[in-house]
């Protein structure tokens, strides 16, 4: 089963950020979400990068039948691979961040 690999680092300009991310073709998306707010175990088809502009939020994966969780917070990047079972929940200041996705194209995802 394929895992996320984290890195952190001091957080950078927005403009930056979207330089690097923004596709040849395609979107990516920034998304805020408040304190607390939880995305629930789901699969993504695409592999999909996450850039923690502001607040953090703890991420959350299974590998080989454990739970695994990590908080990240501004300057945080997570490669996530296609097909890893996740979910997060935002920090008490909440969350905003960057995904995007493989090639800039639209990921199917898998609720579980």
């Amino acid at each position: 089963m394929p895992v996320p690999a984290i890195t952190t680092g001091p957080a950078r300009p927005l403009a930056e950020i979207y330089e690097e991310l923004l596709p040849e073709q395609g979107s990516f998306e920034v998304q805020h979400d408040q304190a607390g707010k939880t995305h629930g175990w789901h699969r993504h088809s695409l592999h999909e990068t996450l850039a923690i502009l502001s607040g953090s939020v703890e991420l959350f994966w299974r590998d080989g039948g454990v739970t695994h969780r990590i908080d990240c917070g501004p300057g945080a990047r997570i490669s996530l691979p296609a097909h890893t079972e996740h979910g997060s929940t935002a920090g008490p200041e909440g969350c905003v961040y960057v995904i995007a996705p493989e090639d800039g194209r639209t990921a199917e995802t898998t609720f579980l």
